[in-house]
């Protein structure tokens, strides 16, 4: 593994641990903590990027740009949302299912890309992904248990 594959895993791991530790801190109105969280995340963008580029100027498999302008879009949108519009698109069906979609498209994006590079890491991304949608249950557990009681009565 090259030092390029190293810094995409090292930003595939931390895009999704971020993102998992955004609903965690949610979930204990950390809002400093969210914001933190939100701006690191973002941040992954400058050695993305940089992967991107490199692997651009080399020979990697078709599908890599697809992956990325997934990744990048999933990104754009959530700095354009969240923090330049500060839009609560998540309080509508019609604006919040797209971004979910898209949401996955660049979670599974990363996810392809690491086994692309070797399956070790593939394996290594996907369980940080899963980590990710153990701490978005973790934070809706409350909203799901409310749900469920209420089809029991």
């Amino acid at each position: 593994m090259g030092n390029i594959d190293l810094i995409f895993t090292i930003s595939a791991v931390l895009f999704n641990l971020l993102i998992a530790g955004i609903f965690i801190a949610q979930k204990h109105n950390k809002e400093g903590l969210v914001r933190i969280f939100g701006i690191s995340w973002l941040c992954l963008a400058v050695p993305l990027g940089v992967v991107f580029v490199t692997y651009l100027r080399g020979e990697r498999i078709e599908g890599v740009t697809i992956s990325f302008i997934f990744i990048f879009l999933y990104m754009f949108v959530e700095l354009l949302l969240d923090y330049i519009l500060k839009f609560d698109f998540r309080a509508h069906a019609r604006t919040h299912i797209p971004y979910i979609i898209l949401e996955y498209l660049a979670l599974f994006s990363l996810i392809w890309l690491a086994f692309l590079i070797d399956p070790v890491i593939g394996y290594l991304v996907a369980i940080c992904f899963w980590l990710l949608m153990a701490s978005l249950i973790y934070l809706y557990w409350d909203k799901i248990m409310v749900r469920v009681i209420k089809s029991d009565e």
